[in-house]
C-alpha cells in the first residue's frame, strides 16, 4: 500500500520533478558560490528536487536541513515553509514519523497563520500519513478528512483523489473491504480523468491489495500487472518493489508457494540492499512463512529475524505482533523451545489488554507443550510399570464395578429426565412471557409511531394553511391597502400600518418553516440542516456542519423525526447555552446514523435535568426510542453540552 509515496506525490503539486537542465554536480557547485541570500534558499530547493528524483533520501534530508536553517536566518517564511514541509517529509520516508510529525505540524501553524488553506490540507495529508504509519489510525483518518474537505471546498481534483486514497487505505485497514473499494474507484477515476500517469498506477496496487482478501484473482493480478508496467516504464524502482511485494503476498494466499517465492525475491533484489521502510519489514516475514511451508526452518528464522528488525527500525508497532508470533513458530521447529516461548510472550504482550487472560493462556499452553516433549519419554515408562501391577486387580474389581455402575446410572438417568422436564418447562415459561413482552413493545411502538405520524402530518396541514391561506390573504390585504394611500397627511398612518402587515407576512412564514420546513421537502435532511445552520448564523452562533456518507436518502417518516431531534436539540442550546459555537455532525457508516451535537456554553446538571424533565429531554429521548436508538448525554456545567444519538437504518 503506497502510503509514504503519496506524501511524496504531495510535493510535486505545485513542482515539475524530474526535468532539470543542471546535474546534481552543477546545482551543488553552484549553490557553495552564492552568497547567504534568498536565492540560496531557492537554489537549496532545487538541488533537494534533483535529490528526491535520483532517490537520495540521506542527501535529501541534509539539503533540507540546510535550507531550513538558511531561511530561519534570513525570517524567510517562504523558506521557512518549503523546507519545514521537505525535512518531515523525508523523515518520513526514511520511516522516522514521530519525528516528522513535529515538523508537519510546526508547518501547518505557518499556513494556518498565513491563511493558506491548500497549505493546511497538503500538512493535514501528510500529518495524517505519518499517523498511518505508526499505527495511529484514528488520527490518521481525522487529518486526512479533514484535508479533504478543504480540497473539495477549494476544488483542487488532483489532491482530492489523492487524499481519497489514503482514506481507502484507511477503510481496508479497518477490514470495510466495500467502502474501501468504492474510495478507491473514486480516487481512480478522478485521476484518470486528469491523466495522472503515477496516482493511476498507485490506485492500480491499492486495489490489487484490497482485492488479496478476495477470490477476485483475476482482477487483483490484472491490477499489479498495469500498475507494474507504469512503474517499470516510469523507472520507479522502489515502486514496482512494492508491487512484487503485493505479488508475494497474493501468491503466498493463493498456496502458490514456488510463484510467491519468486515475486518476494525479485521485490529484495529491487530494493538493492537499502531497506525500505514501506516493504522490508513484510517482504521478509512473508519469505520466512514460505520457508516454513518448505520446512527451511533456519533459513526462516533469518529471514524473520530481519523482518523484526526493520519493524522495530521503523516503528512499525502493527506488524511486530504477527512477526513474533511466526518467529516463535520457527523458533519452536527448530527445537529451540525457551526462545520460542520469550517471542511468542513478547507477541502476547503486543496485544490488546482487553484479551490479557486469554494470552496467558495460550502462553501456558505453548510452555506445557514445550515441557511435555521433554518430559515425554519419562512418562511412557512410568505409565507401563502402573499398567503391569494394576492389571490383575482390575479384572477382580471389574465385574463388581460394572454391577455397582449400572444400578447407579438408572437411578441418575431417571432424577435426570425429571431435572431435564422440569428445566424445559421452566424455559418455556420465561420464553413465553418474553414473547408476550416483545408484542407489547411492538405495539407500543406501532401507537407511538401512529401518534407522532398523526402529529407531523398535522404539522404539515397547518403550515400549508398558515402559508397558503393566511399567508395568501395577508398579501391581498397588503396590495389592497397599497392603493388607500391619497393624501401627505395619511402617509405616517399608512407607513405604520404597512410595517405590520410587512412583520405578520414574515412571522407567518416563520412558523410556517418550523412547523415543517421546506427544504426538508424538497431537498431532505441534508438541505434543511443546511437551512438550519444558515439561521444559527442569522442569530450569531458559528455552526460548522459536516455531513459524511448521506449520498443515499434516508426514509422520509425517519428523516422528519430525526430533524425533529435535531431540530430541539439546536433549540435547547439557543435558548439556554448562551453558546457562540456549534458543531453538528451526521456520519452514516453502513447501516447505522451516528449523530453529534456539541455547544460550547454554560452546560447544566444532567441529573437534575432528567430529574425535573427539563429542556425538552424527555421530548427528544422519546423520539430517539421511537427510531430504537441509543442516546448519550455528556454536560458538565460551565464546560458546554456533546450529545451523541446512534439510529439504526
Amino acid at each position: 500500500m503506497p502510503m509514504k509515496r503519496l506524501i511524496l506525490a504531495i510535493i510535486c503539486l505545485s513542482n515539475s520533478i524530474g526535468i532539470y537542465t543542471q546535474s546534481i554536480d552543477s546545482l551543488v557547485r553552484t549553490t557553495s558560490a552564492m552568497p547567504q541570500d534568498t536565492h540560496l534558499v531557492l537554489a537549496y530547493q532545487e538541488l533537494f528536487y534533483a535529490y528526491y528524483d535520483a532517490d537520495k533520501p540521506a542527501e535529501m534530508l541534509e539539503t533540507a536541513e540546510k535550507g531550513l536553517l538558511l531561511s530561519r536566518k534570513l525570517q524567510f517564511m517562504k523558506g521557512i515553509d518549503f523546507f519545514l514541509f521537505f525535512k518531515a517529509t523525508t523523515l518520513d520516508i526514511m520511516g522516522k514519523s514521530k519525528e516528522a510529525i513535529l515538523f508537519f505540524e510546526e508547518g501547518m501553524l505557518i499556513a494556518q497563520q498565513q491563511g493558506d488553506q491548500k497549505g493546511v490540507a497538503t500538512y493535514r495529508a501528510s500529518i495524517g500519513a505519518a499517523h498511518y504509519a505508526l499505527g495511529d489510525l484514528d488520527k490518521g483518518l481525522e487529518n486526512f478528512l479533514a484535508a479533504y474537505y478543504i480540497y473539495k471546498a477549494l476544488g483542487l481534483q488532483k489532491n482530492l483523489s489523492k487524499v481519497l486514497n489514503n482514506i481507502g487505505i484507511i477503510y481496508r485497514t479497518q477490514k470495510n473491504y466495500d467502502r474501501a473499494e468504492a474510495i478507491y474507484k473514486e480516487s481512480l477515476a478522478i485521476k484518470e480523468s486528469l491523466k495522472d500517469t503515477l496516482g493511476i498506477a498507485a490506485s492500480y496496487q491499492n486495489l490489487a491489495a484490497l482485492l488479496s482478501t478476495s477470490d477476485r484473482e483475476q482482477e487483483m493480478i490484472g491490477y499489479l500487472q498495469n500498475a507494474l508496467a507504469i512503474y517499470e516504464t516510469r523507472n520507479k524502482t522502489s515502486d514496482a518493489a512494492g508491487c512484487y511485494s503485493l505479488l508475494g503476498q497474493i501468491y503466498y494466499n493463493l498456496d502458490r508457494m514456488d510463484l510467491a517465492k519468486n515475486a518476494l525475491l525479485k521485490s529484495v533484489e529491487l530494493f538493492d540492499n537499502k531497506p525500505n521502510p514501506e516493504y522490508s519489514s513484510n517482504v521478509y516475514r512473508l519469505l520466512g512463512s514460505v520457508a516454513i511451508k518448505e520446512k527451511a526452518f533456519e533459513k526462516a528464522e533469518r529471514y524473520l529475524q530481519e523482518s523484526l528488525k526493520y519493524a522495530q527500525q521503523f516503528g512499525q508497532k502493527d506488524r511486530l505482533w504477527d512477526i513474533l508470533y511466526e518467529l516463535s513458530t520457527a523458533q519452536h521447529l527448530l527445537g529451540k523451545n525457551d526462545e520460542a516461548y520469550q517471542s511468542l510472550q513478547a507477541s502476547y504482550t503486543l496485544r490488546d489488554s482487553a484479551t490479557a487472560l486469554s494470552r496467558l493462556s495460550i502462553m501456558n499452553e505453548m510452555q506445557t507443550k514445550f515441557d511435555v516433549v521433554q518430559k515425554d519419554n519419562e512418562l511412557k515408562i512410568n505409565q507401563l510399570d502402573l499398567t503391569k501391577r494394576t492389571l490383575e486387580r482390575n479384572w477382580v474389581i471389574a465385574v463388581a464395578l460394572l454391577l455397582g455402575c449400572l444400578s447407579l446410572v438408572i437411578f441418575l438417568g431417571f432424577r435426570h429426565r425429571i431435572r431435564t422436564n422440569k428445566k424445559i418447562a421452566q424455559q418455556a415459561s420465561e420464553l413465553q412471557q418474553q414473547r408476550i413482552l416483545q408484542l407489547e413493545q411492538a405495539a407500543q411502538l406501532d401507537t407511538l409511531k401512529a401518534m407522532m405520524e398523526g402529529q407531523e402530518q398535522e404539522r404539515t396541514r397547518i403550515a400549508n394553511d398558515l402559508h397558503d391561506g393566511l399567508g395568501g390573504l395577508l398579501t391581498s390585504v397588503k396590495a389592497h391597502f397599497n392603493g388607500l394611500q391619497k393624501s401627505p397627511d395619511e402617509h405616517t398612518l399608512f407607513q405604520k400600518t404597512n410595517q405590520l402587515i410587512d412583520d405578520a407576512c414574515v412571522e407567518v412564514r416563520r412558523i410556517s418553516h418550523n412547523m415543517m420546513p421546506r427544504a426538508l421537502a424538497i431537498s431532505g435532511l441534508q438541505g434543511a440542516l443546511e437551512d438550519l445552520s444558515l439561521n444559527l448564523e442569522k442569530q450569531g452562533i458559528h455552526c460548522k456542519l459536516e455531513i459524511i456518507g448521506l449520498d443515499t436518502p434516508i426514509d422520509a417518516a425517519k428523516s422528519v423525526v430525526i430533524y425533529r431531534i435535531i431540530q430541539e436539540l439546536v433549540n435547547n442550546v439557543v435558548k439556554h447555552a448562551n453558546a457562540d459555537h456549534l458543531l453538528l455532525q451526521l456520519m452514516r457508516s453502513n447501516d447505522s446514523l451516528t449523530i453529534i451535537v456539541e455547544d460550547n456554553g454554560r452546560g447544566f446538571d444532567l441529573q437534575q435535568e432528567q430529574l425535573n424533565k427539563g429542556l425538552g429531554l424527555s421530548s427528544i429521548e422519546s423520539r430517539v426510542k421511537f427510531l430504537q436508538g441509543t442516546i448519550t448525554w455528556d454536560a458538565v456545567p460551565g464546560e458546554g453540552v456533546m450529545v451523541s444519538i446512534e439510529v439504526p437504518l
